[in-house]
């Protein structure tokens, strides 16, 4: 079984202590446990959403073809960039950069989607929670988000769930959960190895229930084709 992950830096594995440690490849031990399972991570520091689907035109098509599972965990360095802009709390801008994220995102999904595929997309994690208006954005987003999954019939992965409370732990180099912790170097923003392994749970709680439904609806189909 292939497994596809996209995504930046929180994918590509910052804030991990070694490469296995990354929620993609916990991810995929855990899969490889049922079935023997490879992984293929197309993910970079510091991408956005149109970084990543520029990427993807590179990319060998039979590895998007041949994938069972997707996950997608994308838009942090979106909200990043914008910051400048939404930190005017001018409802019209950012109701513009969160119609742009949902937007790209979209085209994401859109261009990964395959009937056989088991499609993952996280809601983001806020790794500043004391900070008023950095939660509310991050829950315009993850709304956002949620869409997009209703509308493709994915998988929402609720990443922010998993570490809300948990903060402290799971983020690196988590300070007081205030936007001015931002520094130059030793952000508190990518996982922690137990974030990672908070992020690997999440998706594959999400992905394993409903990849058990899709077997109990191909099983009803098969008996109801033999009645």
């Amino acid at each position: 079984m292939l497994m596809l992950a996209l995504g930046d830096s929180i994918t590509y594995g910052y804030g991990a202590s070694a490469p296995e440690k990354r929620f993609a490849e916990r991810l995929r031990a855990r899969f490889a446990r049922q079935v023997r399972t490879t992984l293929h991570v197309q993910a970079k520091p510091g991408w956005t959403a149109r970084q990543l689907f520029k990427s993807l035109q590179d990319l060998p098509p039979c590895i998007v073809e041949e994938a069972e599972i997707v996950t997608l965990m994308i838009g942090g360095n979106d909200l990043l960039r914008s910051a400048p802009l939404l930190l005017t709390r001018r409802a019209d801008l950012i109701q513009d950069i969160m119609r742009r994220c949902e937007e790209d995102v979209e085209r994401l999904v859109e261009w990964c989607k395959r009937p056989h595929s088991t499609f993952g997309i996280a809601t983001l994690y806020n790794p500043f929670p004391n900070f008023e208006l950095a939660e509310e954005v991050t829950q315009a987003y993850n709304d956002r988000v949620r869409g997009i999954a209703l509308r493709h019939g994915l998988v929402v992965v609720e990443t922010y769930k998993a570490f809300r409370g948990h903060e402290p732990n799971y983020v690196e180099h988590y300070r007081s959960g205030q936007f001015r912790d931002l520094r130059l170097f030793r952000n508190p923003i990518h996982p922690t190895d137990e974030g990672h392994e908070a992020l690997a749970k999440a998706f594959f709680r999400a992905l394993q229930r409903a990849r058990s439904k899709e077997r109990a609806r191909a099983m009803r189909g098969r008996a109801a084709r033999r009645a």
